[in-house]
Formats: C-alpha cells, sequence, structure tokens
C-alpha cells in the first residue's frame, strides 16, 4: 500500500497492515485516508484485495458465492439482475428481475442499510433470501456459497418488434477461459445471425472494468 496506492502519502506511519485478518479488510484500512480537497469523506470506494489464489480462481472464470448479482430498483426495492447458471442461485431458480424482500429474516432492505445487504449477499458463505416472483408469488431459498464456472454471456435472445427482429446479447466479463469465452460469444451471435436480425444490442451493464 504504501508503494502503490494512489493516496500512499496519505498513510499515516502508524498504519499497520498486520493486524487485519485478510488483504480485502487492509484495503478497507487503507480507503479511509483517501482524502481530496472538496471533499468531506474519503473518496475512494472501489480499491480491493484478494490473495493470489482467489485471484487465480477470478482471472479463470471460477466464483466462490452465490452467484447473484443485485442492484436497487428505488431506495427499498431490491432486486435480482444477474444469476450465474451454474452458481447456487442459478440451481435453486433464482432469476433475474425477482425481487428480494428478506435477507436473513430481515426486511430492512434499503440503500440506507447497505452494508447489511452487501454483506449478507456478497461476503456471507449462508444465507436465507425470500423472493417475490414477477407473478407476486413468494419464495425462500437458502443458499450456501460455492465455486462454479462462470459463463459471460449469460443472455441471447431476439425480439421482434413492429415486424423489425432486434438481437439482444448480454456479455459480462473477458476474464476466464478465453477458448471457452469465444465458444460462447461464437454460439450466441449464430443463433441471433440465423434469427435475420436487422439490429442487434450489446448488454454489458454489468460487465466490471
Amino acid at each position: 500500500s504504501r508503494d502503490i496506492y494512489l493516496w500512499y502519502n496519505q498513510l499515516p506511519a502508524t498504519f499497520d497492515g498486520r493486524s487485519y485478518d485478510d488483504p480485502n479488510q487492509i484495503m478497507q484500512g487503507v480507503r479511509q485516508y483517501s482524502n481530496e480537497p472538496g471533499f468531506a469523506t474519503p473518496v475512494d470506494r472501489w480499491s480491493f484485495a484478494v490473495k493470489q489464489a482467489e485471484w487465480n480462481n477470478i482471472s479463470n472464470g471460477l466464483s466462490g458465492d452465490f452467484g447473484l448479482g443485485v442492484f436497487f430498483f428505488n431506495t427499498s426495492d431490491l432486486r435480482v439482475k444477474s444469476v450465474e447458471k451454474e452458481s447456487p442461485a442459478g440451481k435453486a431458480g433464482s432469476r433475474r428481475g425477482w425481487r428480494i424482500t428478506k435477507i436473513s429474516g430481515s426486511t430492512n432492505i434499503t440503500t440506507t442499510n447497505t452494508d447489511f445487504v452487501v454483506n449478507n449477499v456478497f461476503n456471507s458463505s449462508q444465507t436465507n433470501f425470500t423472493f417475490q416472483r414477477p407473478d407476486g408469488t413468494m419464495v425462500d431459498i437458502a443458499l450456501t456459497a460455492a465455486t462454479y464456472k462462470e459463463h459471460p454471456v449469460i443472455l441471447d435472445s431476439v425480439y421482434t418488434i413492429n415486424s423489425k427482429k432486434t438481437g439482444y446479447l448480454v456479455f459480462n466479463s473477458f476474464l476466464g477461459d478465453t477458448t471457452a469465452i469465444n465458444q460462447e460469444l461464437q454460439r450466441g451471435f449464430t443463433n441471433l445471425v440465423s434469427q435475420n436480425i436487422s439490429d442487434i444490442i450489446i448488454d454489458l451493464r454489468y460487465k466490471g472494468g
């Protein structure tokens, strides 16, 4: 951190990285020193650190979580934005667009309680969820984090509007097995071309970086 962190010159001499339990906690501790003129609070919210083995898994398209991406539709409406099909969430039947109404028994799912949401969705090894499907029915699903293979092309489909065919492809990541990624892209585009589309939408909203 003292060598490469952008705000390295603001780290106090008393900062001791060895007092933290893991690399990511070190980065969370470091962020508090990312001060900039004109900002009342530290500006760094995104820096992270992982062990080499974890980064190798990420680079190879392997994840060890629920496989569930979420976003706030409004201040008190948390939705599923993406589901990896081979993940615990995917195998349990969770679907994009479902609303999460309860997490670990709590209904306090708001933008003012994001730490609770993040910890239970992304940093927990096991969490109980209550989902509301589009038809209004509810379902309880207990998820346990596991390692699974990611699929960067999570959706390719065709929509016909006013007799015009538009292809839609969601691409999430360049990380992973490049041969497999190329095969998925080839399969997706082959499907779209075979249906004689006239326009195409490439959805990169959830691709980090």
